[in-house]
């Protein structure tokens, strides 16, 4: 069971409820229609043929992380990690830049690798947009939320929640060259994400600097938070953009990630949860108020029959032996997928979103309620996706409200 809102002023991550949306609705159909058209155009069993992603490797690098220590912002393990990051990015053929500040009297570094097409003029790869994929690469300063209270002072080592997601862009980071995309992609490794009260510090930060034009050539940014988990589900996240959640969803499915739909390979499991949306607070919230189209994949109920925000999330027993190396490559094919298929690109970004910023911090927070909602099985189908896209949205706009006035 969740606390009310008002008791999770010292959680990271804020969860704001659990919203359970019932959705009758095909997983192949978007709000605006562009899902549509987008898996309409490309043969994605034969993609899935090419992917690369090796799990194996991922997983080899949590492991090197974990055993440098925590790596809180400004410490040796940082450090050592910022600088292995930038030696194995720069020989795979991306360039790296440090990005430093000071927010809440915590010095951070953002780690950022741009690759861009050598085949492209530096007009078309403009014209064309940017995709940032990104990770946060310190760890929790506390275990606050460790059974043994004589060690909820103690900094966590952060397997999943920290190392997997930066593993996993390593790996990224080795085969995108590779890939022929024509799309710029940048690497995000985010600090200062998860120290104490202060949460989403090195994304807010890496936000507030872009330009306009910046902003305008960015077409999505595609979180990865505590994806290696051996007992991995993925669910809906709010605030997300609703087209990018859905071919996250279509994407998964075609891995066989799905008990709802046979994937290429004739399979089916249960990692995606289709039927369940979370509100949460994460470093895509930022780009996501930019009216960036934003996506954050996360497991949320960290080890098995875990609840959100429950089992090993914020506890000593983060470590490296309860991340899969099958979970990884769950996760970064879906990803490496997403960037063969055109997925991440040509989204339309809903008015409604480039609104939540405008929000105000006054009011009280009101404790969000599950919710659920029957559609009839004679509704015109346009209506009903209409009806989806707003609900979805309008539960970003709350989401987004409550989580301002508790995160800034």
């Amino acid at each position: 069971m969740l606390s009310p809102l008002s008791t999770q002023r010292g959680v990271g991550k804020r969860l704001i409820g659990v919203v359970f949306v019932c959705l009758l609705l095909s997983n192949t159909t978007s709000a605006s229609g562009d899902g549509e058209n987008w898996i309409d155009s490309v043969d994605i069993c034969q993609k899935t043929s090419e992917l690369q992603f090796n799990g194996t490797l991922a997983n080899q690098s949590v492991l090197w992380q974990t055993e440098l220590g925590p790596r809180l912002p400004g410490s040796n393990a940082s450090l050592e990690l910022r600088d292995s990051l930038t030696e194995n990015l720069t020989a795979y053929g991306w360039d790296i830049e440090l990005s430093n500040h000071i927010s809440h009297e915590i010095e951070l570094t953002n780690v950022i690798a741009t690759w861009k097409p050598q085949n492209l003029t530096q007009n078309e790869i403009d014209r064309l947009g940017r995709i940032v994929l990104s990770a946060h690469y310190d760890t929790r300063n506390i275990a606050d939320k460790d059974s043994n209270e004589s060690l909820r002072n103690t900094p966590i080592l952060g397997a999943n929640d920290g190392a997997s997601g930066v593993a996993a862009l390593i790996e990224l980071g080795r085969i995108i060259p590779g890939m022929e995309l024509n799309n710029e992609i940048m690497l995000l490794f985010s600090d200062a994400e998860d120290q104490g009260d202060n949460y989403t510090l090195g994304a807010k930060a890496w936000a507030e600097n872009l330009s306009q034009q910046e902003i305008n050539r960015t077409e999505s940014f595609i979180l990865l938070d505590m994806i290696g988990d051996a007992d991995l589900h993925l669910t809906k996240i709010i605030p997300s953009t609703p087209i990018l959640t859905e071919n996250m969803m279509l994407l998964g499915e075609s891995l066989g990630l799905s008990n709802q739909t046979d994937g290429c390979n004739g399979q089916r499991s249960d990692v995606m949860w289709s039927n369940q949306s979370l509100i949460v607070m994460d470093d895509h919230v930022h780009p996501f108020e930019l009216g960036i189209p934003s996506l954050d994949i996360i497991d949320l109920a960290y080890g098995e029959n875990a609840t959100p925000f429950g089992g090993y999330w914020h506890t000593t027993q983060d470590t490296a032996d309860k991340v899969s190396a099958e979970s990884l490559e769950k996760v970064g094919r879906i990803v490496e997928l997403g960037l063969l298929t055109g997925a991440w690109t040509s989204i339309d970004t809903p008015l409604e979103q480039s609104e939540q910023s405008e929000l105000s911090n006054d009011s009280e927070p009101e404790q969000l309620q599950p919710i659920d909602e029957t559609i009839s099985k004679g509704a015109d189908s346009s209506k009903i996706l209409a009806v989806l896209s707003f609900s979805v949205l309008a539960i970003s706009l709350i989401c987004l409200f409550l989580l301002k006035r508790f995160v800034e």
